[in-house]
């Protein structure tokens, strides 16, 4: 039995920046783990409800199974999934698991 799935505003947003042929190509890995549960997935640690990372080439899509939908938290390049994933599980208050408005580039630290 194939899933409902449940895109949160962020991932439609953030959908909608991605070129065309990678859009339909993370909406087909989306389906095909809704219907099938198959894909490169991963759960990812530290979070209170669970959370599972899909890889489409170099897109990272987050998200989370209630009951029987699936629901698409974001759609992320690699290099800002690990990034922003990290604030999410430090507990960084944010409905949809991230703050856009966050700096999250590493701050430098000085040795004393």
């Amino acid at each position: 039995m194939a899933r409902s799935i449940d895109w949160t505003r962020q991932a439609r947003s953030d959908i909608k920046k991605l070129p065309k042929q990678e859009a339909d190509r993370v909406r087909r890995a989306v389906q095909r783990i809704a219907i099938a549960g198959q894909g490169n997935i991963v759960q990812l640690k530290g979070f209170a409800v669970p959370h599972y990372r899909l890889r489409v080439g170099d897109w990272r899509v987050r998200y989370r199974i209630e009951d029987d939908k699936i629901q698409i938290v974001r759609v992320l390049h690699r290099r800002e999934a690990y990034r922003k994933s990290g604030s999410a599980r430090q507990g960084i208050p944010d409905t949809e698991g991230f703050d856009e408005n966050e700096d999250w580039e590493m701050q430098e630290r000085s040795s004393i």
